[in-house]
């Protein structure tokens, strides 16, 4: 059975798709220039190697942007329009971008490719934690924490030990196969 549509829920999403074009917006922000800002933010501040005070400039500066995102303004025809097409895309680049920051200001280790400045090291109760975020409006996110599952140790054992030891404690690792044969 085909899920009902609900023409009122159709044409809403028709109007916020058109909202650039409306006069509502005319004299808006580019959306070439705020995508540039949101990239230069994330970039700047969510970067390779984090910092709790400069995530939480993050999460100011993308509320910021969120404002400028919501009064973008384009011109031309809807065909082959990449400023509009660009100004449809910001609403899930931003909600991207608030997922991230929050989810890294609110995780405080080092593991993988997520590096926090002022919290160095792997942290074992981690392991056992999820960040799970969800779209809460149109421009914020809900972060909950939830236990994470562990994983089999017959699939932990599917990985090389030199490969886990990158996101794994030493304590972590203590049961699985190649830490057992070197005993």
């Amino acid at each position: 059975m085909r899920p009902a549509v609900l023409i009122d829920e159709v044409t809403k999403a028709q109007e916020r798709a058109l909202l650039p074009y409306s006069s509502a917006t005319e004299g808006g922000e580019n959306p070439f220039v705020v995508q540039l800002e949101l990239q230069k933010t994330m970039n700047e501040l969510v970067g390779i190697i984090r910092k709790s005070e400069e995530m939480e400039q993050a999460l100011k500066a993308l509320q910021e942007i969120a404002t400028k995102a919501r009064t973008v303004t384009v011109e031309g025809g809807r065909a082959f329009n990449p400023g509009w097409h660009l100004a449809l895309d910001l609403r899930n680049m931003l909600l991207v971008s608030l997922c991230v920051a929050k989810a890294a200001l609110e995780r405080q280790e080092s593991r993988g490719g997520h590096t926090r400045d002022d919290f160095p090291v792997m942290d074992s109760d981690w392991r056992h934690q999820l960040l799970v975020l969800s779209a809460n409006g149109e421009d914020d996110v809900h972060l909950v924490r939830q236990e994470q599952v562990p994983m089999r140790p017959e699939l932990l054992d599917l990985f090389e030990l030199d490969e886990l030891k990158k996101y794994y404690t030493g304590e972590e690792l203590g049961g699985h196969r190649a830490g057992e044969a070197a005993k």
